[in-house]
């Protein structure tokens, strides 16, 4: 079996983003501007590590109501609390080992904030929130949103680690989420000297990022918040130097056209000042 080999290495970059939530954007990576770094990782088109942090009593620290439009963002949390709302009515609490996949689809306004609680007594928060880019011909589809609670997705024991399968099918396990883009997605855990194997479709996009640690794709050492782009190969292989956890991300390319602009990913400029002028005019909604 021919392992994939690393063919290239990316650094996420420390940012802040919504109300001065720590982050490293990983999705795109240092060095990587324009319409043309949202193509690097087709299907997907952004990755946030966000935190880890604490939020100290009295903070408003989260993502307050913003716009997006064209694609899907999986919200994975792993500790802390968030609580969602958005412009169709919808509502839910993010809790840690549980993931919120949004559908913006023709466009939504939505906010993800502290829970009561943290905001009395301050408390941890950590997480990686995924954006997933949607076929033109789901591009206009209705927006919502879908829980993905803990127990959904719990985590499996490997030799030498565990794994949580967010989406597609990793090590025999199949997770909840169902995006129109095909995926595989999971957070996994190693041990030192685990090594975890795994055949992928053939055409697919595969990356490995570590979130904490550092592990080796055929001999090439991968730090933390770094994206470890994979070449030609029948399957990935990870070997961990340190303790380590880390997200796999695999998915079949769409190869279309992509238009960039903030919160709106669409195939044309056009559409993309469509999308500014429905949000202007209030046409993807309101939160109250």
């Amino acid at each position: 079996m021919r392992f994939k080999p690393v063919v290239s290495l990316v650094p996420g970059q420390p940012t802040q983003d919504g109300n001065r939530v720590p982050l490293t954007r990983l999705v795109p990576g240092q060095g990587q501007r324009g319409d043309a770094a949202f193509r690097a990782m087709d299907p997907f088109l952004l990755m946030d590590h966000f935190g880890p942090m604490v939020l100290p009593p009295g903070t408003d620290a989260g993502f307050p109501p913003h716009p997006h439009k064209g694609f899907q963002t999986l919200t994975y949390l792993i500790q802390g609390a968030f609580r969602h709302r958005d412009s169709t009515g919808g509502s839910g609490l993010l809790r840690p080992g549980g993931a919120q996949l949004m559908n913006a689809g023709s466009g939504i306004v939505h906010e993800e904030m502290p829970v009561p609680e943290h905001l009395e007594t301050g408390g941890a928060i950590e997480g990686v929130q995924l954006w997933i880019n949607l076929p033109k011909a789901h591009k206009g589809s209705a927006p919502g949103y879908t829980d993905l609670q803990p127990d959904s997705m719990p985590w499996q024991a490997l030799r030498g680690g565990r794994i949580r399968v967010l989406a597609g099918r990793w090590a025999g396990i199949t997770g909840p989420t169902q995006t129109p883009a095909q995926i595989a997605y999971a957070h996994l855990e190693l041990e030192p000297g685990a090594r975890f194997e795994h055949v992928i479709p053939a055409g697919w996009l595969t990356a490995v990022v570590p979130l904490h640690g550092a592990v080796r794709v055929e001999g090439t050492a991968v730090a933390a918040d770094t994206v470890a782009l994979l070449g030609e190969g029948e399957a990935l292989a990870v070997e961990a130097s340190e303790p380590a956890s880390l997200m796999l991300l695999a998915g079949q390319p769409l190869g279309e056209p992509i238009a960039h602009y903030g919160p709106f990913v669409m195939n044309t400029r056009a559409e993309i000042e469509q999308a500014i002028l429905d949000y202007q005019q209030g046409r993807m909604g309101h939160l109250d």
